[in-house]
């Protein structure tokens, strides 16, 4: 069976569990593009099929070719939104990481005999064209699905600086605008406010599941987790995913603005054994921060006779602090 080498291990684990749409059968082989792209599609679109014959053929006839004649990574991008309604948009190699990181897919141009040849089921060499999904973080590492690989094949993890080498210059990839998540999954949180020090660089991601990586939290930093999450058992919580409150620029590409914040998620494995301790103060603080348990709103009296603007402001300027940062909870 055409089967490559799966010396990193298969790809799985994906909010889409991707599978090879193969172009192995038919003769001439020359549908790679089109499996590519149809693949790619996979992962933005719900309910498309996973053989060559229907959805890839379809971006084909839209995109413009006759059959077995090949492709261009603009008929792609014409085929698969006028046959699919999936938008595809020229990317550069550079910023291929950042979206296999968030979950969206690429079709890429590569030279076959550039390849790792752990990763080749052929000895020729020609232009070909990849699926790339998925993406490992703590070792760089990319999703391959090569439709000469047998249909229904895993993907295979790959070091990107060898699928790097592989690629065909800007121009020729192209990546989804749109990306499907794992249904019913975004969880609710089992309200259980915590403070921790990382004892390692931990991954924050977008969903519970913790599959679209947004950022991290450094060694050695100090941050607050709301609590767990929340599931319909004896407890009412898993360990298995903690939201986390930070503050970050990744949540709007380009941005540049890096205090955006926001609670997302990170696996409850990564959190070190304990809790930092926290004082009394804290605790009620924290509480407050969304009406105690005797619904008091976080604010304190008004008093009777009003301090000077620079006194309130000073006092406001402490709150903040407390809410932000976890500080005690001022008393006044």
């Amino acid at each position: 069976m055409p089967l490559p080498e799966y010396r990193y291990g298969k790809v799985t684990g994906q909010p889409v569990d991707l599978t090879v749409v193969s172009e192995r059968s038919e003769t001439p082989m020359v549908c790679c593009g089109y499996c590519s792209a149809h693949m790619a599609a996979r992962t933005a679109k719900a309910g498309l099929s996973t053989r060559m014959e229907n959805e890839a053929h379809a971006i084909r006839k839209a995109g413009g070719r006759p059959h077995n004649h090949g492709n261009t990574a603009s008929e792609l991008r014409v085929g698969a939104s006028e046959a699919l309604n999936v938008t595809l948009k020229s990317i550069a190699i550079e910023d291929i990481p950042a979206r296999l990181r968030l979950g969206f897919a690429v079709c890429a141009g590569i030279q076959y005999a550039d390849l790792p040849s752990w990763l080749k089921v052929q000895t020729n060499d020609f232009g070909h064209a990849v699926c790339l999904y998925g993406w490992e973080e703590s070792v760089n590492q990319a999703g391959l699905f090569d439709p000469l690989w047998t249909q229904g094949a895993r993907g295979a993890w790959v070091p990107w600086a060898q699928m790097k080498n592989a690629l065909w210059p800007n121009g020729n990839h192209s990546t989804t605008t749109a990306r499907l998540v794992s249904g019913g999954q975004d969880m609710g949180i089992y309200f259980n406010p915590a403070r921790w020090k990382a004892t390692k660089d931990i991954d924050v991601f977008l969903d519970s599941d913790c599959t679209q990586r947004i950022t991290s939290i450094k060694t050695g930093t100090e941050f607050t987790s709301v609590g767990e999450k929340a599931v319909v058992d004896s407890n009412g919580w898993t360990s298995s995913a903690r939201a986390v409150r930070l503050s970050t620029g990744q949540l709007v590409p380009g941005a540049g603005d890096p205090s955006q914040e926001c609670i997302l998620w990170a696996k409850g494995a990564d959190f070190p054994p304990n809790s930092i301790s926290t004082s009394s103060e804290w605790d009620a603080s924290i509480w407050r921060l969304l009406g105690d348990p005797a619904g008091r709103y976080p604010a304190p009296p008004a008093p009777t006779n009003p301090p000077p603007d620079d006194v309130i402001k000073a006092r406001d300027a402490v709150w903040e602090e407390a809410l932000r940062n976890g500080e005690p909870w001022p008393s006044t």
